[in-house]
């Protein structure tokens, strides 16, 4: 019988080759070496969050006063422990350790393919100092928006358990189903990569002068996306989505294909 890490890792082979016939913005695939390194690092970010997760799932159970229940639950209220608990802390620390090296690659690729497609040779690669430092930055900013949305799940699914007079142990099999979840794993693997690709691909333009960007998506772009292909602006301003959102570069969404060519 094939042991977890076998199948783990069976299946990002068919991560890889199911997402590389995709439809994807014509300049992830114009270097066959990095985009095969992205989405090797797609499928691999998938497998660290998700295994992140079945772990949390049982420890998260130690997150709830179960003995308060029921109990009104608020955002940071009731029985559930709030921001500031140093075992939120502590969860920071473990998904930072899961996804840093990988986040760190995945920017280093973006650079890599910046490159390729526009001639330039920098040298750009996991040890390059400016690329460990937004590795650290876009690593934190993303372990908090996972640890948030945790929170928020968490409350969401005592709150149902609550509403639905669950027991302890019925809400308590509620919530591990909640955390332990791999669409959500899938759906983080499908728009990080592209989000810290595209950080390492502004930072190789940034550093070999380019002025500005210039939005490139494919023909069956969606709502949020397709309003933006190109659209060209100061390399440092933000595009403006549908909905207001202000962002600075792909993606746009889950799951987004879209990218940036940039204008010396």
């Amino acid at each position: 019988m094939a042991t977890r890490t076998e199948l783990l890792k069976a299946r990002e082979e068919l991560h890889v080759a199911i997402h590389a016939a995709e439809e994807w913005q014509d300049s992830y695939k114009a270097s066959p070496t990095t985009f095969r390194r992205l989405l090797e690092l797609e499928a691999a970010l998938e497998t660290a969050t998700g295994e992140y997760l079945h772990e949390l799932s049982t420890r998260a159970i130690k997150y709830v006063d179960w003995s308060r229940l029921p109990t009104q639950v608020k955002a940071d209220a009731g029985p559930v422990l709030n921001n500031d608990d140093p075992v939120w802390a502590n969860e920071e620390m473990l998904l930072t350790a899961a996804v840093i090296e990988l986040i760190t690659e995945l920017i280093a690729t973006g650079a890599i393919a910046g490159e390729y497609l526009y001639g330039i040779p920098m040298g750009f690669n996991t040890l390059d100092e400016a690329i460990m430092q937004a590795a650290r930055l876009h690593t934190a900013e993303f372990v908090k928006g996972v640890t948030e949305t945790t929170r928020k799940l968490i409350r969401e699914s005592v709150a149902k358990s609550i509403a639905l007079g669950e027991n302890a142990h019925e809400a308590t099999i509620r919530l591990m189903d909640v955390i332990d979840n791999p669409i959500r794993a899938e759906l983080i693997s499908q728009t990080e990569p592209v989000n810290a690709y595209q950080t390492g691909l502004k930072h190789f333009a940034k550093a070999t002068g380019a002025k500005q960007k210039t939005w490139d998506g494919l023909k069956g772009a969606c709502q949020l996306c397709s309003p933006l292909i190109g659209k060209t602006l100061d390399i440092d301003d933000p595009f403006v989505l549908a909905t207001g959102r202000e962002i600075d570069r792909p993606a746009a969404h889950p799951r987004c294909r879209c990218s940036l060519i940039y204008i010396y």
